[in-house]
């Protein structure tokens, strides 16, 4: 996760700097080709690498999963001089995960789907290179409803005659046959950070976006306490999105 962190640090820092020198060039005037900027609407489409966060000492590696996203996106001008816009809109996302744990004919797994509504609030500064480019660098806040969500679980020894146990949990539901008092939080808030490239109508960019607010809670053994202890969840995604403007 850290080199992707540090990949996205590299292209924002770029892209403000090229904004940066747009902006100084044209005099901050609307007369300048940052100012030619319009705003837009449009449909975009992404790739979605989800990690999941525990806080947990050791050699424990946390999970990741993968997933997409189709979003539609507008945005409005809020300044007169200054290529300055709030862009908003929604989003449809989805995130599959799968973790395993197998030793000679044990089997220990469980896959993970998750369905949600995305939406942002972004401030958006908009850089005209040239008749046909220009770099939108981003920032923002968004809110995640989290619609569906199911795990299933398989176990047991794979060459016992009776066959593996299965079992499928709905993540949401506090029942004793599914999370047991540990659902997960239906609503979320978070930050993002990242930047698109227009080419004419069509536009690529990447983001970075961490949750606020934990979705759930997963018991660890802990050694100091010598007893399972609770800790947070939390996700954080890094996207590759591409888009149309209308």
């Amino acid at each position: 996760m850290k080199k992707f962190k540090y990949l996205l640090a590299v292209m924002l820092l770029g892209c403000s700097t090229m904004s940066f020198a747009q902006f100084m060039n044209g005099g901050g005037s609307s007369s300048s080709s940052a100012g030619d900027v319009e705003a837009w609407k449009g449909l975009r489409f992404s790739y979605n690498h989800t990690f999941v966060n525990i806080d947990v000492p050791g050699d424990y590696k946390p999970e990741s999963g993968n997933g997409f996203s189709i979003a539609y996106e507008h945005a409005f001008k809020v300044a007169q001089k200054v290529p300055l816009f709030i862009q908003t809109g929604a989003g449809i996302d989805m995130y599959f995960s799968k973790w395993d744990e197998n030793d000679d004919d044990w089997k220990d797994e469980y896959k993970q789907r998750m369905m949600s509504l995305t939406i942002p609030v972004n401030l958006v500064y908009g850089v005209k290179i040239n008749d046909a480019l220009a770099i939108k660098p981003y920032t923002g806040f968004y809110l995640r409803v989290n619609l569906f969500g199911k795990q299933k679980n398989e176990w047991g020894f794979e060459n016992d005659p009776d066959g593996l146990t299965e079992d499928d949990v709905n993540l949401f539901d506090d029942g004793e046959d599914d999370m047991d008092g540990n659902a997960y939080k239906r609503v979320q808030a978070g930050w993002q950070i990242g930047a698109t490239l227009d080419v004419n109508n069509f536009n690529v960019g990447i983001g970075y976006a961490l949750d606020f607010n934990k979705i759930g809670e997963v018991g660890v053994w802990s050694d100091r306490a010598n007893d399972v202890v609770k800790k947070d969840i939390k996700l954080s995604n890094f996207f590759v999105r591409v888009g149309y403007n209308f």
